[in-house]
């Protein structure tokens, strides 16, 4: 089993800057820029796309919730107006927090809510693709760990895939 950690960390730069490591950090300065709602939605569609080409490249088509943990608070950046809030969480994605419960079988199309349910805090889940019939506990899992670093464990090496993730300024780490 391969083993990495895929995350917006530089690790040229990792421990020599001081950076936000979750959307609570929102408001807050860093190296003199005010960290904004927008850089914050910027990155975290860099790590969704990031899985998505790991997938890809995995041809891996769903997901299972093998562990799901719910949070003591539901979301942990909460925008000054109702409206913001509901665009930032849809109803659907919500309902989609309520509703998940390990054993749930994710589709292509509802990875990505999941996803952002986990970066933003308000779950914490382990999601798995085991290949049918084999004797392996899994083939490919995905998870968020603390300051925002996203673990992946793989039965393929994915090394080839550094430099294109790369390109969404997202590292692959063993």
């Amino acid at each position: 089993m391969y083993i990495y950690s895929v995350t917006k960390y530089n690790p040229d730069t990792r421990g020599k800057i001081d950076e936000w490591i979750d959307m609570s950090c929102i408001g807050d300065t860093y190296d003199g820029i005010v960290f904004t709602l927008e850089e914050y939605l910027r990155v975290e569609a860099n790590y969704i796309e990031a899985i998505e080409r790991i997938m890809d490249d995995l041809g891996v088509k769903t997901l299972t919730v093998s562990y799901l943990e719910r949070r003591f608070h539901d979301y942990a950046y909460h925008p000054s107006s109702r409206r913001a809030f509901n665009a930032l969480y849809p109803i659907r994605m919500r309902d989609m927090r309520k509703k998940m419960k390990t054993g749930n079988v994710l589709s292509r199309r509802h990875i990505p809510n999941i996803l952002r349910l986990m970066l933003r805090n308000g779950l914490y889940a382990e999601l798995e693709h085991k290949t049918e019939g084999s004797d392996e506990a899994y083939m490919f899992k995905v998870f968020i760990g603390y300051d925002y670093m996203m673990g992946v464990h793989s039965a393929v090496d994915l090394s080839s895939l550094q430099d294109e993730l790369r390109q969404l300024a997202m590292y692959l780490e063993d």
